[in-house]
């Protein structure tokens, strides 16, 4: 009953504040605390929690960790920030490849509560020599990052904050905006990159560079006050514009009407869509939840990606898992991640053989304590034995399961969808073929790399989760370019973008329709069918 009426006075508050806050839009002034307040109030009511940390870990929820630190401190923080720190310590000493995104997120989060440590900055920012096998993605992240810890460099250090700015601008378009890739000037990235230089702006050359995007960002800008992404308007893109506005200490009309537009994704329950009229979307709320943020900094005269000191000291008064393989390929000049499954023959044993093999084992060895004992008349050796033997029965209650069990499983209230990934569309382009980028040998023979089958997924799983899963049980490569604006895939199977033409690559299809989100964005319903294609020419998918 509780929870009851909990979840009625949030609906009732969203209500009120969304009506408030559509006329208050008439008079330029949104209460963006107050919408922040109850973004907050919809996360813990959807983890069904009462105090905003509560099982929060490093991974889970971070740009949302960032937003509520940066407005109200560390209080009630500290098991999540002990928490963090001991991941952020297992990500510096991995013996593994780390995507330096990953290492940049960490240090952001940290940096909110004053506990980026120089060891991870340098990790994350100063000496972290992988920054180009990511792409701009990187470059930007690492100075954001830098910005954000208060640190500077040591004496050794391989860049300084002006070196990762020059490293973000020498990737500048003509046009004077940024893209992840292509010659043409992308909204998002565009006003990511301007977030992170803003801070250097009395450096000449930064300065001009900072202009030109903001310009280039200011002309992206729709007569309505949004922004385009893959070619439909979204609220991501509206939130990143208002986030790069506030940074770059813009207060006129054109973020007015980013707030306005951003305004017309916010769905019933106060969350935000991808598209307007579709259901919440998890990215788009939590973006959202970003640009409402830096604007009720603003008002304080704070950045959103901000050093410690800016941190308000004030009282709190608002209340993926199965890893995989992850690396990067040598033989690829662009910066990816990519999850490899070596292909191995499928093993015949199950965990019934496994939890066999070990309960025998202790079996034994207990007999042969037990034996022992009464041979030497042993106590701790008797004692010993009735423990193995113990044990023996308590490993039949572990659930332990191979691989091919585990992804065999059905998950619970989950849905099924059909998954597949093909480039028929070069096989009659053999002869265009880079072999540099995709050898000959990588192309199948029918041009299918993942045929078309059901699998099961959890309920709000995305099209890059399907093509994850279905990739991993057919053992099966993926190349991708990650962040917080979604999911570019570049290779499935060895079968990379530009292979075949500078407009080759991956894209795909929804029940035969081309989705204008990143397939991490796309959230998936029962029956859809998800279809990754190689096409010669990028965007156009027949």
């Amino acid at each position: 009953m509780k929870k009851m009426i909990k979840a009625v006075c949030i609906a009732l508050i969203i209500a009120v504040q969304t009506v408030f806050c559509i006329t208050a839009h008439a008079a330029d002034n949104f209460d963006s605390a107050g919408i922040v307040r109850e973004l907050f109030a919809l996360n813990m009511s959807g983890r069904g929690v009462d105090a905003f940390y509560d099982g929060l870990r490093l991974g889970s929820a971070d740009w949302t960790v960032i937003c509520r630190a940066r407005l109200y401190g560390a209080e009630n923080s500290s098991e999540f920030v002990e928490r963090a720190l001991d991941s952020a310590n297992e990500l510096i000493n991995s013996d593994g490849f780390v995507t330096p995104t990953e290492l940049q997120r960490t240090a952001i989060v940290l940096a909110a509560f004053g506990e980026c440590s120089h060891e991870l900055i340098n990790a994350a920012a100063y000496c972290n020599i992988d920054l180009d096998r990511q792409g701009l993605n990187a470059w930007i992240w690492a100075l954001t990052a830098a910005n954000c810890s208060g640190l500077e460099p040591d004496n050794d250090a391989v860049y300084t904050r002006l070196r990762l700015a020059e490293g973000i601008i020498s990737r500048q378009l003509s046009d004077g905006g940024f893209a992840l890739r292509g010659s043409s000037a992308d909204a998002d990235m565009t006003a990511a990159a301007i977030t992170a230089l803003a801070p250097l702006g009395d450096d000449e050359n930064v300065r001009n560079a900072f202009d030109k995007a903001v310009s280039a960002l200011s002309g992206l800008q729709r007569e309505n006050g949004g922004f385009l992404s893959l070619g439909s308007e979204t609220s991501e893109s509206a939130a990143q514009a208002v986030i790069a506005f506030t940074a770059a200490g813009i207060d006129d009309e054109r973020l007015d009407n980013a707030v306005a537009a951003l305004m017309k994704f916010r769905c019933e329950d106060g969350g935000f869509a991808h598209n307007v009229g579709e259901k919440p979307n998890k990215m788009a709320t939590v973006q959202a939840l970003q640009a409402f943020t830096a604007l009720s900094l603003k008002e304080r005269g704070e950045p959103l990606f901000g050093k410690p000191n800016d941190i308000a000291e004030q009282p709190d008064t608002s209340e993926v898992s199965e890893s995989v393989s992850v690396g990067t390929s040598a033989e690829r000049s662009e910066n990816t991640s990519e999850i490899e499954i070596k292909e191995t023959p499928k093993p015949t044993v199950t965990g019934f053989h496994i939890k066999l093999t070990i309960s025998s084992a202790l079996v034994i060895i207990g007999i042969v304590m037990l034996i022992a004992a009464a041979v030497r008349r042993g106590k701790r050796a008797a004692a010993t034995g009735i423990i193995l033997l113990i044990l023996s029965g308590a490993v039949w209650l572990l659930n332990i399961k191979t691989p091919d069990e585990y992804y065999a499983e059905t998950p619970e209230n989950g849905i099924t969808v059909r998954v597949g990934a093909e480039c028929t569309s070069v096989l009659e382009r053999l002869g265009d073929i880079d072999e540099s980028v995709n050898p000959l040998s990588v192309i199948p023979e029918d041009g299918i790399i993942l045929p078309l089958d059901d699998i099961s997924l959890p309920e709000d799983a995305t099209a890059f989760d399907a093509l994850i899963e279905a990739a991993r049980a057919s053992r099966v490569r993926v190349d991708y370019v990650g962040s917080s604006y979604g999911v570019y895939v570049c290779g499935i199977g060895f079968v990379y973008e530009f292979g075949f033409g500078s407009e080759s690559g991956w894209t795909y299809r929804i029940n035969g329709s081309v989705p204008q989100m990143s397939a991490g964005a796309y959230e998936l319903s029962d029956g859809d069918t998800v279809e990754f294609i190689y096409t010669c020419e990028l965007g156009y998918a027949d």
